[in-house]
């Protein structure tokens, strides 16, 4: 990175505080360990990246790098900066997500993300959604990815078991998921094939899967709940459903009661920039009023002929 300026140089007070301009080379720089990749990340060439970097180096007096293999490492001093700066960083984005919350207009829509077993929940009362929050139209978003409430990415995220503990975001049990093993009437479960999940997608619920196979083999492994539904709906298997969809089902049946064990808490989450948002908060407490109402479905307490 070229000699930096000697701090023994350096009169007390010389040094200005730097912009976010520089701030934000080095961090994309410290996350990335590459010149190169940096400059993808930052919409510069490489050659004004590595320029921008010694220009910081010698008003801070500082070697913030030094070159490895195909890399740069942080020095000591490199190292603290880049926590500082990750800080700096997280300040920046909530400033712009802050700016974006407020730029929306009344009628923008709300945005929810869940996962897909209760994204075709909230597909299914989505009019009871609108209707309840004064006729706001939702997107929902169906992903196992964790979209970023402070960035913008959502306005409302549905999550299971785990909810964000950093500054800002706001978080309520609103019920359960509960899941049972269910087969087609006309199938007979002895001799279905048996479809089970990743251990990535819940370990809890292969172990059950496994410990009802009982040595049967796994025909498949399969995370989507929406595809072991079908699996089980139009392949004759047998597989673990959500009770919400396998109850209200008229082809299937349960085969035991649902396992406590493989159940989800059922979490809704937003973050104070969202919550700004009026319309947010009407379809938070739309959301609220509807897992409330259809607990028993959820929770898997009234099957139909189980």
């Amino acid at each position: 990175m070229g000699p930096a300026a000697s701090a023994a140089s350096r009169r007390d007070g010389d040094l200005a505080a730097p912009g976010w301009d520089d701030i934000g080379i080095f961090h994309a720089i410290a996350e990335s360990g590459s010149l190169a990749l940096a400059a993808v990340r930052l919409g510069l060439s490489e050659a004004t990246t590595a320029r921008r970097l010694k220009a910081f180096e010698q008003r801070l007096g500082l070697q913030l790098f030094r070159r490895g293999a195909n890399r740069l490492i942080p020095t000591e001093a490199g190292a603290a900066l880049a926590r500082e700066a990750e800080g700096v960083a997280a300040a920046v984005a909530r400033f712009a997500s802050r700016a974006r919350a407020e730029r929306p207009e009344a009628s923008a829509p709300v945005r929810v993300t869940a996962t897909t077993s209760i994204s075709l929940f909230l597909t299914k009362h989505a009019g009871t959604i609108s209707a309840g929050a004064g006729g706001v139209e939702i997107v929902i978003i169906s992903t196992r990815q964790r979209l970023d409430l402070a960035r913008g990415e959502a306005d409302i995220a549905v999550r299971m078991s785990r909810i964000p503990q950093e500054p800002g975001h706001f978080g309520q049990k609103v019920g359960r998921l509960v899941q049972a093993l269910y087969v087609r009437r006309d199938v007979d479960p002895a001799r279905a094939p048996i479809i089970s999940v990743s251990r990535e997608t819940s370990s809890r619920i292969d172990e059950h899967i496994l410990g009802y196979a009982a040595g049967r083999p796994i025909a498949a492994r399969v995370g989507d709940s929406a595809a072991r539904y079908e699996s089980v709906r139009s392949a004759g298997a047998v597989s673990m459903v959500p009770c919400f969809m396998g109850d209200t089902d008229p082809l299937l049946r349960r085969l035991e009661p649902p396992p406590d064990l493989t159940a989800d808490e059922i979490f809704l989450v937003t973050h104070e920039v969202s919550r700004q948002r009026p319309a947010v908060v009407a379809v938070l407490a739309a959301l609220r009023r509807l897992f409330r109402d259809h607990r028993a479905a959820l929770e898997g307490l009234s099957p139909p002929g189980a």
